[in-house]
């Protein structure tokens, strides 16, 4: 079984990874595990001109970095490997875009929002949840 774990470094995808991995069982004999983090781009292109594409990427990186150090602990610790990706772009479009090209199984921690502030704020978890053609577990 290939499993899509989306991270961004906060304490519900952790949870959400750690459903997974304490639940490994449950997905077959060895499951694949592929971790995400998706980053917003840059929405200034004066800000793309001044500093240049390869400090931006470098940013982007960086940013990764801090949301795959967790993941790569609690991985770790349960003596399993992971691919990482990293994707830039609207996070709920790109989870959802990359589950469908051969995932058996989207794995999103959601943050609990009310229905009111999640129409306000909006969710990468509901966008992915709705373009996704694969089944997605999201875990609170």
């Amino acid at each position: 079984m290939k499993i899509l774990v989306a991270v961004d470094g906060s304490d519900h995808s952790q949870r959400a990874l750690a459903y997974v991995l304490e639940h490994i069982a449950m997905f077959g004999s060895t499951p694949e595990i592929t971790l995400l983090n998706v980053h917003r781009e840059m929405p200034s292109a004066r800000v793309k001109a001044m500093v240049g594409q390869e400090v931006i990427n470098q940013y982007y990186q960086a940013e990764a970095e801090q949301a795959f150090v967790a993941a790569r602990a609690s991985i770790a610790q349960h003596k399993r490997s992971a691919v990482e990706v990293l994707k830039i772009g609207e996070p709920g479009h790109e989870i959802a875009s990359l589950a469908n090209t051969g995932f058996d199984l989207l794995v999103m921690g959601t943050h609990g929002r009310s229905g009111i502030r999640n129409l306000v704020m909006g969710s990468a978890a509901t966008r992915a949840l709705a373009e996704s053609t694969v089944p997605v577990l999201l875990v609170k």
